[in-house]
């Protein structure tokens, strides 16, 4: 039985640093025809299944993961990495005809980044009758991130949820939120935790302040956390709001810190933790992995966690 299975993307990272004088507002500007020499590189594995697996794992739960690869080299880095971090492979799907998920992050602008992804394996896990249902069912959790498959599949992993008495968190990808909260409600009311940040909030409800977005998203389910960024973050339970804030860091960069937080939040709620303790436990795990390169480098071990919990 596991405490918890990770469902979503599997992919191999490069992390490119580059120096960019050229700026307008938000936007990096890189002329056409231009060479662009890199200051840094820098390989990992990614993905939302992966980074949340892996924290889970080191936070002392039984875990899982869903996700497909393909039949390349991508696919041995990424099983052999979880298979040393004691994480349940059996369930990953292999496709022969496709290659794995790869994500190329350009960043050093500002310590924020730009990300180039190639959906691969990934898109590609409709395979339904590759996927080893009856031990999928043997979790108490799933924490569900984007996977860009068919809504169906995301359908029936919810409905599959519901039937087995297992509770979901959910961190829907922006494919889904733009199809808004009326669309998406019948798989809101199935969920227990609703994870978003501050822009993916905006995108499913429409509206803009943190407050107004957790008191319409709590009408649909039990519990939702948004993350804010240097704001902190905030959750409601439908009876008290909460709020934590972040501690001044370096940052290097802030790819996965998304992922640290939930899963650092979710590993708590599992251990039956109260709110405030797991909002604390999803900081401290975020602000660890930007301060350097790499979703996973700087996750919370069970041991440094305890500190905070």
């Amino acid at each position: 039985m596991f405490d918890v299975v990770s469902i979503g993307n599997a992919t191999m990272d490069v992390f490119i640093e580059i120096e960019c004088k050229k700026r307008k507002g938000d936007y990096m500007m890189l002329p056409f025809g231009s060479k662009q020499e890199g200051k840094s590189i820098f390989y990992a594995t990614g993905g939302g299944a992966t980074n949340t697996s892996v924290a889970f794992s080191r936070l002392g739960l039984k875990t899982g993961i869903l996700a497909a690869v393909g039949k390349d080299s991508s696919a041995k880095t990424i099983l052999d990495e979880l298979k040393a971090e004691k994480i349940d492979t059996s369930m990953v799907v292999k496709l022969d005809r496709f290659n794995t998920a790869y994500s190329a992050i350009i960043t050093g602008l500002n310590f924020n980044r730009i990300i180039f992804t190639y959906g691969g394996a990934t898109t590609h896990l409709q395979s339904e009758s590759k996927i080893n249902w009856e031990k999928l069912g043997t979790a108490k959790w799933f924490y569900v991130s984007s996977f860009h498959s068919k809504p169906s599949l995301l359908k029936k992993i919810f409905s599959f949820a519901e039937k087995k008495g297992i509770r979901i968190a959910w961190n829907p990808g922006k494919s889904e939120l733009r199809q808004g909260v009326k669309k998406l409600t019948p798989l809101l009311k199935k969920a227990g935790v609703l994870f978003l940040n501050a822009e993916e909030a905006k995108i499913l409800t429409g509206k803009s302040g943190a407050r107004e977005n957790l008191k319409a998203l709590q009408k649909h389910v039990p519990l939702v956390v948004i993350t804010q960024g240097k704001k902190g973050s905030v959750a409601f339970d439908g009876k008290r709001f909460y709020r934590r804030g972040v501690h001044k860091v370096k940052v290097a960069d802030t790819t996965g810190a998304g992922d640290a937080f939930n899963s650092g939040f979710l590993a708590a709620i599992i251990k039956g933790k109260q709110i405030k303790k797991a909002l604390g436990l999803g900081t401290r795990n975020a602000e660890g992995v930007i301060v350097e390169k790499g979703a996973k480098n700087n996750l919370l071990t069970k041991k440094r966690a305890k500190k905070y919990l």
